[in-house]
């Protein structure tokens, strides 16, 4: 076996998983994507040969974000911070469509701000002002609610997240059903049985706050 050939295959495939753009994103599903965001994860993926017990080991190392994108996350969980989401949105370019920056534009009415100050007052158990009254004290102060349209998609991500989970990527699986049909990876175990290979792979995930 050619043991340098299979760390580089395996790496390479691995690589070329978290590039490829076979997942369904979102959870209903809103389309196909990728498991690049900063680049971080496939940055940190590394496969090791080495030896133990005086057998060869496959040592497969990436942060410890993977095992979350391989498994995914399950309904009903504790939110993904909002902070993280954020800067997930920023590496993905997502911002509020067209049509949620006209819908919430309208929120800097004068009326409409006067409709939400009442409804503020109603919830703590005020009486609501006349709009007249309300409308002249917004109109001398020249108050607007100032609405942070991204924060404000951040937070329906998260409650989306927290009902439907995020899907699990099976990562492994793909990376395995490629491997047992690609060429060069016969070529380069010889004699060595590819059953053997699976079992020898051993991951060890990196802790790190950058996702």
């Amino acid at each position: 076996m050619d043991i340098e050939a299979v760390a580089t295959i395996i790496d390479k495939m691995l690589t070329d998983l978290i590039d490829a753009k076979i997942y369904p994103y979102g959870n209903p599903q809103f389309g196909i994507g990728n498991k690049v965001a900063s680049g971080s994860l496939r940055a940190s993926i590394m496969v090791v040969p080495t030896s133990k017990k005086g057998s060869v080991v496959f040592e497969i190392f990436a942060n410890d974000y993977f095992q979350w994108v391989q498994s995914g996350r399950l309904p009903g969980k504790k939110g993904v911070p909002i902070d993280d989401i954020m800067m997930w949105m920023n590496q993905r370019n997502i911002n509020p469509t067209d049509k949620s920056v006209v819908k919430y534009q309208a929120l800097q009415s004068q009326v409409s701000t006067a409709y939400i100050i009442n409804k503020s007052r109603i919830k703590k158990g005020l009486k609501p002002l006349p709009m007249k009254v309300l409308l002249d004290w917004i109109k001398e102060k020249n108050i607007k609610f100032n609405i942070d349209l991204k924060r404000g998609m951040a937070f329906a991500i998260q409650k989306n997240i927290i009902k439907f989970g995020i899907r699990p990527s099976n990562i492994e699986d793909k990376l395995f059903e490629q491997l047992q049909s690609d060429p060069k990876l016969v070529d380069a175990l010889g004699d060595f049985a590819f059953e053997k290979l699976v079992d020898s792979i051993d991951k060890i995930f990196i802790e790190t706050k950058t996702k």
